[in-house]
């Protein structure tokens, strides 16, 4: 029988937060906080790909059993949903949506994100007992989060044909926009406050080009980032033309109102400019 519990806010007592036991793993009475300002102590040398997605407190709890490895339960409050899935999506392989909004599992790490939580729980090693019972505390922690999050609206941009989902990177910061291909060194897509970036890739046979979308508060700075990726890659002016790069990949890019979409296509210039024209037309009727 799973626990159920009511989700507190992430400040203050949580102690309707976790189950007593689960299991027979007990709760540790230790519970460990952090913002910001400190989540480098915690997990020093990715606190900044938090803080990036919108960070505001880590809550970690720990449940042990004798003769079984602890697990530890990690609950990040990252401020609003959008930022949830975001931090979610970053590390995703091969999800599903057994838990929360999207889950995955492996290899003694379950994560999922419902509303503005991130959750992980983590036992290490796997032992065939800890798997149901990490299971059972993920269910437990999911059902008790009273909302439910939308993943962003950006993400219906992406065309559905050849999408791999698992690919799918969402992010509002500008350190992210070279996760797939280099783009730039400094920020010409001018992504900050009140913008959303989405990363994807497609297959097309053996091919997995690559599409940024970025979809911005006005039309002047999509035109400014947009004139600044037209130069980095030395696109032609004229609509409708795509260049070779150095590594053989063609580049197309385009803006559509207040979005900026490009493709990476290994192909040809005309996969590239079919892929692109998708995108503009799915942009359009958004």
């Amino acid at each position: 029988m799973l626990w159920m519990v009511i989700i507190m806010p992430l400040y203050g007592d949580d102690s309707t937060l976790f189950p007593a036991n689960v299991q027979g793993w007990k709760l540790s009475a230790a519970t460990d906080s952090y913002t910001h300002e400190n989540l480098y102590q915690y997990i020093d040398g990715a606190s900044e790909l938090y803080i990036s997605y919108g960070f505001a407190k880590l809550v970690s709890r720990k449940y042990e059993k004798a003769g079984q490895p602890e697990i530890v339960v990690d609950f990040f409050d990252m401020a609003k949903a959008a930022n949830a899935f975001g931090i979610f999506a970053h590390g995703q392989e091969n999800p599903d949506r057994e838990i929360g909004r999207d889950s995955e599992y492996l290899d003694g790490l379950l994560r999922f994100w419902k509303g503005r939580f991130y959750v992980s729980l983590q036992c290490s090693p796997e032992t065939p007992e800890s798997r149901p019972a990490i299971m059972e505390l993920g269910r437990c922690l999911a059902e008790g989060i009273n909302e439910d999050g939308d993943r962003p609206a950006v993400l219906a941009l992406l065309p559905e044909a050849g999408l791999v989902s698992s690919t799918i990177r969402y992010f509002t910061h500008p350190a992210w926009q070279n996760t797939y291909m280099f783009v730039a060194a400094d920020n010409i897509l001018e992504i900050g406050p009140g913008c959303e970036a989405v990363l994807a890739k497609y297959t097309q046979g053996e091919l997995r080009p690559v599409v940024l979308i970025v979809l911005y508060p006005e039309r002047g700075t999509a035109e400014r980032a947009f004139a600044n990726l037209s130069r980095k890659f030395n696109l032609p002016a004229g609509a409708g033309e795509a260049v070779m790069l150095a590594d053989k990949k063609y580049f197309a890019a385009g803006l559509e109102s207040r979005v900026v979409a490009a493709v990476w296509h290994g192909g040809s210039a005309r996969q590239a400019l079919e892929l692109l024209f998708v995108l503009r037309a799915k942009i359009k009727a958004f």
